[in-house]
């Protein structure tokens, strides 16, 4: 991601360096004596499909880290461009108005209010170009389907399911010096982001019904097997907080006690939701279903996952790191109905949803697709989505930088098309 104005932290040309501290160091210690090694680039091509990987984030010189927003317009660019640039903040997208001709539905205005639901005062932006979709994988879907779909019709939304484990460590006055170290140096843990390490894995690597890595797993060399073969199915993350959606919950169990969690992630589950409109008011929030574990190969990959965890829990353990108790664990590792039990109550998404918009032809028989490979919604001319909704299937990562190289992606072939002077055209659904 290039950065203007803001100094980022970059060595070896695109990577940062990794420097575990005490308590990821012994996760990593932890995962290596289960057999699992250290990925230098989990972006490389010939890297390991199994194994621990450092994460990149997006930071300054000060090690706080930087949005997109912060990095793409920060004030003094924006400064710059404030006669071409117009932000309306505080505001709510009702429809995208057109008229259909030869070409397709073509976006004439875009009408908006404010957020505040006592004020019904319409405002309209005309257009002359195009409309760029940005509203994320539930937003974007709602002002479409406002604009140019039924109330009926839906979309699809795929997400990241996350069981996660606790354990209660003990706290101390070294989070105090913790806290004024970072305070006035910037350095310590707390300047470290709240995830830089995880351990990657496929189902197919793992044990049956023990979650141990089996020796020789196939497809930790490159072209040895076919790309999805390859991709990971879990992710386990080592995070110094709770992970849990309950804050009341969080208060009773962590009010005076220091916690540690393995967050256990599905990174390409096979359930599916759907987004639909609640009503044609543009302030009320979409019909969400996330149909969460409704295909069975989920919640058998969500118990292997969490063997995984606890498997990790006992080598951390077993590496000398204080922990007191399990707080969220199953009762027995050992019975399905508990493991089960534990998997139900415990679930949770981090919001990582996708693919409600999904790049495809319009009448796929997976799932429609919504945009072109140019990011144009079917059966328009001028209208583009450019998030993480456009994604043709769940990607088996973080979302953040493939987000980012969408947008880069789609002003790319905006420019591109502004450059050759070429007519808008329909999106050709059958591409």
């Amino acid at each position: 991601m290039a950065v203007r104005s803001i100094p980022c932290v970059c060595l070896l040309d695109h990577h940062g360096t990794y420097e575990p501290n005490g308590t990821l160091l012994r996760f990593q210690r932890a995962a290596e004596a289960m057999g699992f090694s250290l990925i230098e680039d989990t972006s490389s091509p010939d890297a390991p499909c199994d194994g621990l990987s450092s994460l990149d984030s997006t930071v300054d010189m000060n090690r706080q880290r930087v949005s997109t927003m912060e990095a793409y317009l920060p004030l003094t660019t924006a400064l710059e461009r404030q006669a071409n640039l117009t932000l309306c903040t505080g505001a709510t997208v009702c429809r995208i108005d057109g008229s259909h001709h030869e070409t397709g539905y073509r976006a004439n205005r875009v009408d908006f209010q404010k957020s505040n639901r006592g004020n019904d005062k319409l405002f309209s932006v005309k257009v002359k170009k195009e409309v760029v979709v940005s509203s994320g994988a539930l937003g974007s879907p709602q002002i479409l389907m406002l604009s140019i779909s039924s109330p009926d019709q839906k979309s699809t939304v795929s997400y990241i399911v996350r069981p996660d484990r606790s354990y209660s460590c003990p706290s101390g006055v070294g989070g105090a010096l913790e806290f004024f170290k970072y305070l006035f140096f910037r350095k310590g843990v707390l300047s470290i982001p709240i995830q830089v390490l995880s351990l990657f894995v496929r189902d197919s690597s793992l044990e049956p019904g023990t979650s141990t890595l089996m020796r020789g797993a196939k497809g930790n060399e490159k072209d040895e097997l076919d790309l999805k073969a390859r991709l990971p199915d879990i992710e386990v993350m080592p995070l110094a907080t709770s992970a849990m959606d309950d804050l009341e919950g969080h208060k009773r169990h962590f009010s005076k006690n220091g916690v540690f969690s393995l967050l256990t992630t599905l990174l390409r589950p096979k359930s599916r939701g759907t987004v639909r409109l609640r009503s044609s008011d543009p302030h009320d929030r979409p019909k969400v279903d996330i149909n969460l574990l409704s295909d069975p190969e989920d919640f058998a990959l969500a118990r292997t996952a969490v063997h995984l965890a606890m498997k990790l829990g006992d080598a951390i353990k077993a590496q000398g790191f204080p922990v007191l108790r399990g707080v969220s664990v199953p009762e027995s590792d050992s019975s399905a109905e508990d493991m089960d039990k534990f998997i139900r109550h415990r679930a949770r998404t981090t919001y990582h949803y996708s693919s409600t918009c999904r790049m495809a032809p319009e009448h796929d028989v997976r799932a429609p697709g919504v945009v072109d490979e140019s990011l144009r919604v079917h059966g328009t001319s001028n209208i583009r989505i450019c998030d993480a909704s456009v994604f043709p299937q769940i990607l088996a990562t973080h979302l953040m930088a493939p987000a980012v190289m969408v947008a880069e992606k789609c002003a790319s072939m905006i420019k591109g098309d502004e450059v050759t002077g070429s007519e808008y055209k329909t999106s050709d659904s059958s591409s």
